[in-house]
């Protein structure tokens, strides 16, 4: 079997992450980078060594594969391309722009019976995946993502930028559809919001807390999970997971505690993570997940499977992202004299509110 001829399209930061990865898989004939920025293209030459051209449509007839790790907007044009061509795609998240735009990828892609991966890549993280094996149906969950001010994915807001993992890790363990969404959010240093914090209550009753900020002071990626077995928190950073399984006793019955002995009552808060909910920590063998991530999409186009995350899982994620946004845009401020709307917080007739508060004080 003939090695898979592969092409990375995009040699920015995390399309540079991908070529290293590729250039030591001996199952892959990695055939070059395409990227237009000359500065990007020189890097590539002089760290990795590997043919670059300025143009994708140079790499298409010599590749089976490709990876596209460009801008958000460029990801559709060229993933529909490649895929009318028959060209297996893993597509960096978020698959597209628009949901229209999502569509029309997985149909094509369905049609030529071609491979479309989107790069939610901590699906592959081990931490996570020991994590959901440790609860079944969440009632509850809360994810916190921050990072420093990078200067990469600003032609995109935090939401579709760093939540939208999350929001994918979510829909991935909740299988019910989305019931309602409560979201704001804030820019800081440009027109898309950096900071943003969103509600999710789904059909069944399960509910999600979702922070994302890409201008904090530390950088976090913790997820955690409350279910009738009990309590799973995994810092998907650190690679370690915090577990408290609900005793027999307690989980088939709520139980008032306030009606047991004066002396029970003191035990159970002395001993409450000794003796009632065992604290179990545990450290997750460190696995790369863009390596596995990788691994999945070429033995999807050599099994003739499915992968893991598959175009319609990107779109599903788009589809939330898209009614976070929705709400953050709609989330109304008021001052007292004008009211704001949206994540940068703009002013709705202001001069009119202004002037009519102005009467209302003279009268």
């Amino acid at each position: 079997m003939r090695p898979l001829r592969v092409g990375i399209i995009g040699g920015g930061h995390l399309g540079r992450i991908h070529t290293r990865i590729l250039k030591s898989n001996s199952t892959i004939d990695l055939v070059g980078v395409a990227d237009p920025s000359s500065e990007a293209r020189a890097q590539i030459t002089r760290d990795l060594d590997l043919p670059v051209c300025d143009d994708y449509r140079n790499l298409r007839d010599r590749i089976d594969a490709a990876i596209i790790a460009t801008p958000t907007a460029v990801h559709y044009e060229i993933g529909i391309d490649l895929l009318n061509r028959g060209i297996d795609t893993l597509i960096e998240k978020p698959l597209c722009q628009t949901l229209q735009q999502a569509d029309h990828l997985i149909h094509t892609a369905d049609q030529q019976q071609a491979v479309l991966q989107v790069g939610h890549v901590e699906r592959f993280n081990p931490a996570f995946e020991q994590a959901v094996r440790q609860l079944s149906a969440p009632r509850y969950i809360e994810a916190q993502r921050m990072s420093r001010y990078t200067f990469r994915s600003t032609d995109i807001g935090v939401v579709s930028d760093l939540m939208i993992h999350d929001i994918d890790l979510v829909a991935s363990v909740v299988a019910s559809p989305l019931l309602e969404v409560r979201a704001v959010g804030i820019c800081v240093f440009g027109p898309q919001e950096d900071i943003a914090q969103a509600r999710l209550e789904f059909a069944n009753g399960t509910v999600a807390n979702l922070t994302a900020s890409r201008c904090s002071f530390q950088s976090m990626r913790k997820m955690s999970w409350i279910s009738e077995q009990g309590f799973v928190s995994a810092d998907l950073s650190e690679g370690t997971l915090c577990r408290i399984s609900c005793p027999e006793w307690l989980a088939t019955g709520p139980r008032d505690i306030h009606q047991l002995p004066v002396s029970t009552q003191q035990d159970i808060g002395t001993g409450l993570f000794d003796k009632i909910f065992p604290l179990d920590e545990v450290r997750v063998e460190p696995q790369n997940a863009i390596e596995r991530e990788q691994h999945d999409f070429f033995d999807a186009i050599r099994s003739a499977r499915l992968p893991r995350v598959t175009g319609r899982h990107g779109r599903q994620a788009m589809s939330i992202a898209e009614a976070i946004l929705d709400s953050i845009r709609s989330h109304r401020w008021s001052d007292g004299y004008a009211t704001r709307i949206g994540p940068q917080a703009e002013k709705i007739n202001l001069l009119g509110n202004y002037a009519t508060a102005s009467k209302r004080r003279a009268g």
